[in-house]
């Protein structure tokens, strides 16, 4: 059946993208490999505590058979039904979560294209109608949405919420670029990212531009400019022309 397939596929993607990335000339996926945590980040700890219900990594972290044996291993312990899985709600939380980090997939509702290493889940996802195949583009539906709601990337509506966030800004930054002073604006034109970051912080305001006012700009803290790189960006797009419709419904 296809979910056993879909349980390999998962897991030797998960064991490929955990293994050691600091191993020596041997192939990374050799039984007895480091699965790697990336010093805490719970994106990977997510990973390896899959890794380990799945029966593929010990309480070492390390791997314990060959990386190749992988997806026939867990789609032949999936198909007997003799040991207890994970939900596959969980397994695909974790990857969806490693193949973000990785930026093999998308989170997004649109069209996107994966890296070539996530195309095996991809195919095994279409099979049960996660994913949808759209020339050689896929796009996600509304049976991946558990996953991707527990993970935090879609919300209780099936909705992305990094689209969502983009959207907003964009018509935020539209309005900014319908008033935007002069001086912002060859900022942005000569491409003075810091400029125009340090006059968003400090002068484009409850929807509005303050005056220029120099004291203000250098009072606001690094923490707000960092916060605004998304904001930045778009409106030095649309400052340089580039800014094509990006608004659009949220599927």
């Amino acid at each position: 059946m296809a979910i056993h397939r879909l349980f390999g596929e998962l897991a030797a993607s998960l064991a490929r993208d955990t293994a050691e990335r600091c191993e020596p000339s041997e192939p990374r996926t050799r039984a007895g490999a480091k699965l790697d945590g990336s010093g805490g980040l719970s994106v990977y700890e997510g990973a390896l505590s899959v890794l380990q219900e799945l029966g593929l990594a010990t309480h070492e972290y390390k791997l314990a058979i060959d990386g190749d044996r992988v997806a026939h291993f867990v789609t032949e312990r999936s198909r007997a039904g003799q040991v207890a899985l994970p939900p596959i709600d969980d397994v695909l939380a974790a990857w969806i979560s490693m193949a973000h980090q990785l930026g093999h997939a998308s989170l997004q509702r649109v069209p996107f294209v994966p890296h070539d290493d996530a195309r095996p889940v991809m195919d095994a996802l279409v099979a049960l109608g996660y994913a949808k195949p759209a020339g050689h583009e896929f796009i996600w539906t509304d049976r991946i949405g558990p996953a991707m709601r527990m993970s935090g990337y879609w919300d209780e509506n099936n909705l992305s919420r990094e689209e969502i966030e983009e959207r907003d800004i964009d018509v935020e930054m539209r309005a900014a670029l319908a008033s935007i002073p002069d001086d912002v604006r060859h900022a942005a034109l000569r491409g003075d990212h810091i400029a125009v970051v340090k006059a968003l912080a400090a002068r484009w305001v409850d929807g509005a531009w303050l005056p220029d006012n120099h004291d203000n700009v250098d009072e606001a803290p690094w923490w707000r400019w960092a916060a605004l790189a998304p904001e930045t960006k778009r409106l030095m797009e649309l400052v340089e022309g580039a800014g094509d419709p990006l608004t659009r419904d949220v599927n």
